[in-house]
């Protein structure tokens, strides 16, 4: 049994090729033999650029209070652990004696 090696690529490469299996009129296979791609990596780079493309130009303030919002959720998260932890150590010990 061979074992597959997973190769990695970095982010301006997939970039690169996304733009061109876009902007382009060649088919995928041949932008998959020109950059040794497979043709399902390229299609799912596609759909990835087309699907988030948008939030490129989402305003720098806005992402910021996406961000602050995320962070205040985390800690109202970290908080209800937290209670829960205390409780639950609380009813240990109850069942203990």
């Amino acid at each position: 049994m061979t074992k597959r090696t997973c190769k990695t690529y970095d982010a301006k490469f997939k970039a690169k090729v996304a733009i061109e299996a876009i902007s382009t009129s060649k088919e995928l296979i041949e932008l998959s033999v020109a950059h040794n791609v497979p043709k399902t990596t390229i299609i799912e780079w596609k759909e990835k650029l087309l699907n988030e493309a948008s939030e490129l130009f989402i305003p720098a303030h806005e992402k910021d209070r996406k961000v602050k919002q995320l962070n205040e959720k985390i800690k109202e998260l970290h908080n209800l652990i937290g209670e829960i932890t205390i409780e639950n150590n609380f009813f240990k010990k109850k069942l203990q004696k």
